[in-house]
């Protein structure tokens, strides 16, 4: 099963989930004009968009996390279906985000090229990109193989204590961290299987991606504090601008 044709089981996870909206804000309140988020899910981060008066447009794979987002803002965002390594939009925008990890499903160079070529035709002449993720960690890669780890704290869903427990299986040839998710209810482990996979991005690699799609790499921040990259950082963010 897809995760991410379960927008309740998705919103359930992160319905607290607060860790990057102000740094979002800090950096969406200097722009101006249309905003748009790629890979935006049932719309997590919309509102804090909306709060500054900003126009949003969100573009998103999962035909069910749209239905939500739709539903979740009507009259008052656009959510478009569409790939974010492959999509034409037939404007402009002042900022471009792509949220908490969710570059990572670009699982190819070509793919995460792709993505970037078209962020870059949609950016207006001064407006920013931001993208943000994880810096790969070898703790996180290399775990047991067919062992249970906890992927989330307790949260509630359907009136039952519940967490996501996860096992994974990191190929370091292609990247490729193949990851599969078990709900967890009320200490019990469902049956049900949730898959999914991230290719990994180095920072030396996106350094190089960024660049050679055109971008300027205006600053590298290490975490949702603002604090710059470093060697000890576990995020991995980027503004930038066209070069």
């Amino acid at each position: 099963m897809n995760i991410y044709s379960v927008p309740d089981l998705y919103d359930a996870i992160h319905k607290d989930s607060s860790f990057d909206i102000q740094l979002l804000k800090t950096i969406a309140k200097n722009r101006s004009g249309s905003v748009l988020e790629l890979a935006s899910g049932t719309g997590r981060l919309t509102k804090c968009i909306l709060d500054l008066g900003l126009d949003y447009t969100g573009l998103e794979l999962s035909k069910q996390f749209i239905e939500v987002a739709k539903k979740r803002y009507v009259g008052q965002a656009r959510f478009v279906l569409g790939d974010m390594c492959d999509f034409k939009l037939n404007m402009k925008y002042n900022f471009i985000f792509i949220g908490f990890n969710s570059f990572l499903h670009n699982l190819t160079l070509i793919d995460a090229r792709n993505c970037l070529r078209c962020v870059y035709d949609h950016l207006e002449d001064k407006g920013k990109f931001l993208v943000s993720i994880f810096i790969p960690d070898p703790d996180f890669l290399f775990r047991e193989p067919n062992t249970f780890y906890p992927a989330t704290s307790f949260f509630q869903y359907k009136d039952s204590q519940c967490r996501i427990m996860e096992s994974n299986e990191y190929d370091d040839k292609t990247q490729i961290n193949k990851l599969t998710w078990y709900l967890e209810k009320n200490g019990e482990i469902m049956s049900d299987e949730y898959h999914y996979s991230m290719r990994m991005y180095y920072p030396h690699e996106m350094d190089i991606l960024l660049v050679e799609s055109g971008f300027h790499i205006e600053e590298k921040i290490g975490d949702y504090d603002g604090s710059p990259m470093d060697a000890e950082s576990g995020m991995q963010i980027y503004i930038c601008s066209k070069d």
